[in-house]
């Protein structure tokens, strides 16, 4: 065969095998951010959850304070009770959201694959640009 098509043959082989890894980086990439919008799903599924659970707690407060208006005494258990649940769930909600934030802030290194912050320009794990 002639050296000329060899060298030739070469460098399409090599360029080649660039190409594929850098496809394969391309789907590793794309991989992660697919799983972490399934969390960031997930979450809002919770959060959804969340602010029916509170939504309800709420409606109750507000019929405690109507029933307390018509003269009809709560039971101070009651009130306490619902403010300590109403208190509990607005906690959730903000852990929920903190995380949620947090996901979507996040960029993935394309040299490593290291989850680095929204405004880095460099990785944390290896050093690479972002």
């Amino acid at each position: 065969m002639d050296e000329k098509v060899k060298a030739l043959l070469e460098r399409v082989k090599g360029t080649a095998s660039y190409a594929a890894d850098a496809a394969a980086d391309s789907a590793r990439a794309a991989g992660k951010k697919a799983g972490q919008m399934v969390d960031v799903a997930k979450l809002n599924v919770q959060l959804f959850d969340l602010n029916g659970e509170y939504n309800d707690i709420l409606r109750q407060l507000g019929q405690v304070m109507v029933d307390t208006h018509r003269g009809q005494a709560p039971e101070g258990a009651l009130v306490t009770s619902l403010l300590n649940q109403a208190d509990e769930k607005s906690g959730k909600i903000a852990e929920l959201k903190n995380r949620i934030s947090d996901l979507k802030q996040a960029q993935t290194c394309p040299a490593c694959g290291a989850p680095c912050g929204k405004g880095d320009k460099f990785c944390r794990s290896c050093g690479g640009k972002l």
